[in-house]
């Protein structure tokens, strides 16, 4: 197929999130599951696959297309230079909340789920809520929000601290949801620190 024939966002996002999720799992399923992800870089940079005549690797997919070309974290550039014919087939806008979705094999990383075109608005809201109150804590005497990792890593493609804590006060809920509202303008945020050591394989 031709990836760049999806028509929507949805769609795009939807086929793109799932095939990088399926990938990277059938990568993983030929290699030792151990040691630091940045040991594996290859698998992200280097290991492509074809698609409607194309090649793409984890990182084109992640980077060059979900994430509208933005520069990769620790990258001095763009994956995708300006006409490759790659990013037709990429969404016409950046929804950071593919961050709660895609899975790189890391400890840090959110669990995999299947997406679809038509419900996935509403996917992508439970994975974001799902990952945000189970990565960050609150400490109500020091004022302090911990949000995950993830976040500061891809900094960039959020929003400002105030939809940040928004996010974390809906995702929480309860009482801490609601002092997160009250006390929005005097929080501090911190970052929880993004583990890369891979999942061991099961069984």
């Amino acid at each position: 197929m031709d990836p760049a024939t999806l028509r929507g966002d949805a769609a795009r996002i939807a086929f793109w999130i799932n095939t990088y999720n399926e990938r990277l799992l059938g990568f993983l399923a030929e290699r030792p599951r151990s040691g630091h992800l940045f040991r594996h870089r290859r698998l992200f940079r280097r290991e492509a696959f074809e698609i409607g005549g194309l090649a793409y690797t984890l990182d084109v997919i992640e980077h060059g297309l979900l994430r509208l070309n933005a520069r990769p974290p620790y990258s001095p550039r763009r994956l995708l230079r300006p006409g490759d014919p790659r990013l037709g087939a990429a969404p016409s806008q950046l929804d950071p909340r593919i961050h709660f979705a895609l899975n790189c094999g890391a400890r840090s990383c959110p669990p995999v789920r299947r997406y679809s075109a038509t419900g996935l608005d509403d996917e992508l809201d439970r994975a974001a809520r799902s990952y945000v109150a189970a990565e960050s804590s609150l400490d109500r005497a020091r004022g302090e929000l911990e949000l995950p990792g993830v976040i500061k890593l891809y900094r960039a493609d959020f929003g400002p601290d105030a939809e940040l804590v928004e996010l974390a006060a809906s995702s929480i809920g309860g009482a801490d949801g609601e002092w997160l509202r009250e006390h929005r303008q005097e929080l501090r945020l911190r970052f929880a620190r993004f583990d890369w050591h891979m999942v061991p394989a099961s069984g």
